[in-house]
């Protein structure tokens, strides 16, 4: 045991006594916030801007509605009122005087347009059919009775969802007008209750007061699971790649064969397994603690409550280890690192499987695929801890039956990867495969 601690202590030193380890320690929050940064900078930039829209009104009786409501957008719609802030860019609408109503000239007509856009002199086409008013058609797919919008750029989906608005409004309010029908009493018959989103009320654990849950709450709820999971796979991946890396470095140098003079290979591997650990369990304590310290000061301690931090810790140990012991197996196994990659490739893809499903788990914490995949050993460290911080959390014996499941898995693999380290570190120049792993764990 004292060997096996000499190990540990000299793998945790040397991985966290080092500048790169404090730069990344730190740099990781920097280029989350620089992350960002730049969206918001984008998306102030985006905002900023004037866009121009071709509009081909074949109807003749549209252009008065877009035009007003084109100056109700530029000169309302895109300022905040609380804040006077620009949230929206600005709309200019060019009238294309529509060509005559046959198939060539109208499909001459669209490719003419189309070529202004593709100079970057329009953002996208809107082209209205002639027949848009008629009521008996209504439902009907052709281009004369529907409006088609025509772009290359994913960001103008905005001004077609703004335009179809305009154009059905301006086109029911013709309907009711030839129903003897008033678009206002319509107006005031369909105007829709509003609905107010928030999270559960709670009783404070401290005054005993009933409250209402804060918007800043619900919405650090919501994000949580996702930066909690992202943690968790960071840590995995930061201590446990750069063992594998150390063991292919040390068997290349022929450093391992002086090591095993001196420490059997199960006790060699499993120093190194507890260092990486250490590692990220250091890790993992400065983002929590950091964390924790944020949501004390904005009174949000509900949401990153000590319970959900204890079980991340015990979920970001067992994973390490299991995923840790894998990682390590692979690096005994490899004579140099090319080699390497096709190894970790099947272990890389369920490490990121998890993150795969988070986008079901947040959706629906106590759907199926939740619930399965919080017990499936492999993915249950990261998906468990999503359910748990997730609104409603889980019933206590949920995290626990899961640990213990996790808890064998990573023993089985300590063992399976103890045999295949024993085997494959005195291993030189002969290429691996997946077979031969399987083989060294049923035989030794």
């Amino acid at each position: 045991m004292r060997k096996v601690v000499a190990v540990a202590l000299r793998e945790y030193r040397a991985a966290v006594q080092t500048k790169a380890f404090l730069v990344s320690l730190l740099l990781m929050p920097v280029i989350v916030a620089i992350s960002i940064a730049v969206q918001v900078l984008a998306n102030r930039a985006e905002i900023g801007k004037t866009k121009t829209f071709a509009v081909i009104d074949r109807t003749g009786r549209l252009e008065p509605a877009l035009t007003r409501a084109q100056h109700h957008h530029n000169e309302v719609e895109v300022v905040d009122e609380a804040t006077s802030q620009r949230i929206a860019p600005l709309y200019v609408l060019v009238f294309i005087p529509p060509s005559p109503d046959d198939e060539a000239s109208i499909v001459e007509q669209r490719l003419e347009v189309s070529a202004r856009h593709e100079r970057g002199e329009l953002e996208g086409i809107l082209e209205i059919g002639p027949d848009v008013f008629d009521v008996a058609a209504t439902g009907a797919k052709d281009d004369r009775h529907r409006v088609r919008f025509q772009t290359d750029k994913l960001a103008a989906t905005q001004f077609s969802q703004w335009s179809s608005g305009v154009i059905n409004a301006a086109i029911q309010a013709e309907r009711f007008e030839r129903a003897s029908i008033s678009p206002e009493l319509v107006a005031r018959l369909q105007a829709p209750v509003p609905l107010h989103v928030t999270a559960t009320t709670k009783r404070n654990p401290e005054t005993g007061a009933i409250e209402e849950a804060s918007d800043e709450a619900r919405m650090a709820s919501f994000f949580l699971p996702a930066l909690l999971v992202m943690l968790m796979f960071l840590m995995v991946l930061l201590g446990a790649v750069p063992a594998m890396q150390g063991i292919i470095e040390e068997k290349q140098q022929r450093i391992a064969e002086v090591l095993l003079g001196s420490v059997p290979p199960f006790q060699l591997m499993l120093g190194k397994l507890i260092g990486v650990v250490g590692v990220s369990f250091t890790v993992a304590s400065v983002y929590l603690g950091g964390g924790y310290a944020v949501a004390v000061y904005f009174t949000m301690t509900s949401v990153l409550a000590p319970g959900i931090m204890f079980w991340f810790v015990v979920y970001m140990v067992l994973a390490a280890l299991m995923y840790g012991s894998l990682f390590m197996a692979v690096g005994a196994a490899a004579s140099d690192m090319k080699e390497s990659e096709s190894l970790q490739m099947p272990i890389m893809m369920t490490v990121t499987l998890p993150l795969l499903l988070l986008g079901s788990v947040l959706r629906d914490p106590d759907g199926p695929v939740a619930i399965v995949g919080s017990f499936v050993p492999l993915s249950a460290p990261m998906l468990m801890i999503a359910r748990m911080s997730s609104p409603g959390g889980v019933p206590w014996w949920h995290p626990a039956l899961a640990a213990v499941g996790v808890l064998a898995t990573a023993l089985v693999c300590v063992w399976a990867a103890g045999r295949v380290f024993r085997v494959g570190l005195l291993m030189q120049g002969k290429g691996v495969k997946l077979a031969d792993l399987a083989r060294w764990i049923v035989r030794g």
